[in-house]
C-alpha cells in the first residue's frame, strides 16, 4: 500500500487555510541527483495553462530553474480546483512522484501573472524540499527566516509550518519578489538576509 502526503500549498486572502496529511510520513529529503525528463501534464490540461505554468517556471532566475529542472520529470501537473477550501494550489506525493495543482483560473482571475508565477514557484518549492534539500540545509535557511507576527488562524504569520516557510521564501528567492502588493501566501516575511545571499546555497545545489 502506497502512502500519500497531502501539503496545501498558498492562501486565498481571507480564507482558512488547514494542513492536511494522510498516514503522515517522517521529514525524510533524498540525495541530490538530476532527474531527466520534463513535466507530466494530465491530457485534459488546455495548451494555453500548459504555456502559463512553464512560463511561470522561465520566469525564474537561472539557479532556480536548474533546481527545477533536477526534479521536473518527477511532476505530474493538473490544472483545476484542488479539492481543498480555500486552496489555489495543492502538492501530493506518493511514492517518488509528486502531483502539482494550481487553479490558475482563479489565480489569474485574482492575482493575474504575478500571481500565478508565484503560486507555480511555491508549489515547485515542495517538490524541491522534499526530493534535494538536506534536512541541514533546510535547517540553515529556516533559521534565516523571520517568525512573522500573530499567528492567524493557527497557520498563517508566526504560525505557517517549516515546509510552507520554505515554498514561500524558495518562491520569493526564484523570481526576486518579496511579494509587496501580492495579496497571496502565508504573511511570512522575507528572510533576514537579502534574498540573493539567502538562495546562495540553493544556487551551490543547483550547480552540484
Amino acid at each position: 500500500m502506497s502512502t500519500r502526503l497531502v501539503l496545501p500549498l498558498l492562501a486565498l486572502a481571507g480564507l482558512v487555510w488547514a494542513l492536511h496529511a494522510v498516514a503522515a510520513q517522517p521529514e525524510q529529503h533524498a540525495a541530490p541527483a538530476t532527474t531527466p525528463g520534463t513535466f507530466r501534464f494530465d491530457a485534459g490540461v488546455a495548451p494555453a495553462d500548459r504555456a502559463a505554468f512553464l512560463a511561470a517556471v522561465a520566469a525564474a532566475r537561472p539557479a532556480a530553474r536548474r533546481l527545477i529542472g533536477k526534479v521536473d520529470g518527477l511532476v505530474d501537473v493538473h490544472v483545476g480546483p484542488t479539492g481543498v477550501p480555500g486552496a489555489i494550489g495543492l502538492t501530493e506525493s506518493e511514492g517518488a512522484r509528486y502531483r502539482v495543482t494550481v487553479d490558475l483560473g482563479l489565480v489569474a482571475q485574482r492575482y493575474g501573472d504575478r500571481g500565478i508565477e508565484r503560486t507555480v514557484l511555491h508549489e515547485l518549492g515542495h517538490v524541491i524540499d522534499r526530493a534535494l534539500v538536506s534536512d541541514a540545509l533546510i535547517a540553515r535557511l529556516d533559521a534565516e527566516i523571520p517568525t512573522g507576527l500573530g499567528c492567524e488562524d493557527g497557520k498563517l504569520g508566526a504560525c505557517a509550518g517549516r515546509r510552507e516557510r520554505f515554498a514561500e521564501t524558495f518562491a520569493k528567492w526564484a523570481l526576486g519578489d518579496i511579494g509587496v502588493n501580492l495579496d497571496v501566501g502565508y504573511k511570512i516575511p522575507p528572510p533576514s538576509v537579502p534574498l540573493d545571499a539567502w538562495g546562495e546555497p540553493l544556487a551551490r545545489l543547483a550547480d552540484h
